[in-house]
């Protein structure tokens, strides 16, 4: 008996330790904005890795629709009305531009500790596509040391049309390298002309099949400050980033 009342006390006092800790962790209104561009005139800027798939990460949070309509207060984790998110202008300049869309876009608060405690938070947005693949899906984690971190892995999957196909096809099928490709293949025949061996022929394009759906993945983290906008570039996709302290005080936040 003396024993489970020690058990039970123990874990008491670090119930209490953990309270202690979470109310010691900023918090901050989180809100995100990612957008797809769909301008065929990008597929061929570069060559686009195969066989991409979203890795399951443990311990993420999924994002929640808010408890009741209307309240004055959230969770951490709780879906923001869209009436009182920031990017609601942007989203509509995106919206203008016919080669843009928008893909996802919300805001939430939550405490923003270390990055050894950080949860990945899970993205999944747009249609479910034939190859199984959300149009958006992956993750993002905060956290937070001298600087705020935003760390996205995310997957943009969207379906070819037969002009994109056409292009990419064309643009596999007439050899074309990067840049630099070149350059490495010249250090290759360089130093197998010292070695005296025959150099390897370079990788022929041709045989590159055209995927009917192409994915890709944006894995960049971004130190940022608070209170600013930040913009996450890629060829296919973009994110709008916004972290807004708020004040521990605050009634309008739940502990």
């Amino acid at each position: 008996m003396k024993i489970l009342q020690r058990i039970a006390i123990a874990l008491c006092f670090a119930a209490i330790t953990l309270t202690a800790s979470a109310e010691d962790t900023p918090w901050y209104q989180v809100e995100i904005l990612v957008f797809a561009n769909e301008d065929p005139s990008v597929l061929d800027d570069e060559f686009w890795p195969q066989g991409l798939d979203v890795t399951p990460q443990r311990n993420a949070v999924k994002l929640r629709p808010p408890m009741h309509t209307g309240q004055s207060a959230f969770d951490a984790y709780e879906l923001l009305p869209t009436a009182s998110l920031l990017f609601n202008e942007e989203k509509k300049r995106i919206a203008r531009y016919h080669s843009y869309r928008v893909l996802y876009h919300a805001g939430w608060l939550q405490p923003i500790g270390e990055k050894s405690n950080a949860r990945p938070i899970h993205i999944r947005a747009g249609q479910m596509l034939d190859n199984g693949m959300y149009e958006l899906e992956g993750y993002i984690t905060l956290d937070r040391g001298r600087y705020l971190h935003f760390r996205p892995d995310l997957y943009h999957s969207r379906k070819l049309s037969q002009t994109e196909s056409e292009m990419l096809r064309s643009f596999l099928n007439a050899g074309e390298q990067p840049a630099t490709e070149g350059a490495v293949d010249a250090q290759v025949a360089e130093i197998a002309a010292e070695q005296s061996v025959a150099p390897l022929s370079p990788i022929s394009t041709s045989f590159l099949e055209v995927p009917e759906f192409l994915t890709v993945n944006m894995r960049q983290g971004r130190r940022m400050r608070s209170e600013e906008v930040h913009y996450l570039d890629h060829p296919l996709m973009g994110i709008l980033v916004l972290m807004l302290p708020v004040d521990t005080a605050d009634s309008s936040v739940k502990r």
